[in-house]
């Protein structure tokens, strides 16, 4: 005699099997291909709504070159992660035949090379460069301090100015009217910010994205 358990699942399975017999449901000992009507499913190469967007792999950073005297902003695209001595050796680099030929030139000389470059606590950026940079002299000089100043202060928020280095050594250099700030004995020179350069602005400022 069948207990009561085993009674109760006997009934349930003759339920089920009656109900599939009444449906008209086949039974396949093997699995069977359905049609499934178009649209059900989104197509594997649509965009998942809510996905996150890819990580870019550049952003743009400001660098500074000359055009008739004037310093004129270019948008460079440059390879994430950006480290500070990025936009300042993309700057080393000198404007692109296109650039050139649209009038930008650099003051910087050829074979100047960023040494290091620290973000300081006061918010200052301390630029090392090479002997190179420090043998142009007059109004060379001044505009390439003016494109490295404007080029190293877009790199921190609020910065506060730059400060020059050879060999370790904190150097005094020109701001836009040439004029070299004298310095104490055992005091550094004084920090050049953007504002030191407004002769080398245009009235209205110049910007453009380099490709």
């Amino acid at each position: 005699m069948l207990g009561r358990r085993a009674l109760g699942r006997f009934s349930a399975s003759m339920v089920c099997a009656l109900a599939a017999a009444a449906c008209g449901l086949p039974t396949d000992d093997a699995p069977t291909h359905i049609e499934v009507p178009a649209g059900v499913f989104p197509d594997r190469n649509e965009p998942v709504v809510g996905a996150e967007p890819d990580t870019p792999t550049t952003s743009l950073h400001a660098v500074y070159f000359l055009r008739d005297g004037l310093l004129v902003e270019l948008q460079r695209p440059l390879a994430a992660p950006v480290f500070l001595d990025a936009p300042l050796n993309n700057l080393l680099a000198g404007p692109t035949p296109t650039e050139a030929e649209n009038g930008l030139e650099s003051a910087i000389p050829a074979g100047t090379e960023v040494v290091d470059v620290q973000l300081l606590r006061n918010n200052v950026v301390s630029i090392h460069l090479n002997e190179v940079f420090f043998e142009v002299e007059g109004a060379q000089r001044i505009r390439a301090v003016a494109q490295l100043v404007l080029t190293a202060s877009a790199l921190a928020r609020d910065s506060q100015g730059v400060l020059f280095f050879l060999d370790g050594v904190a150097q005094s250099l020109p701001d836009g009217a040439g004029t070299i700030a004298q310095v104490r004995p055992g005091e550094l020179p004084r920090v050049l910010r953007v504002d030191d350069f407004s002769e080398l602005m245009p009235l209205t400022p110049l910007r453009s994205v380099s490709s």
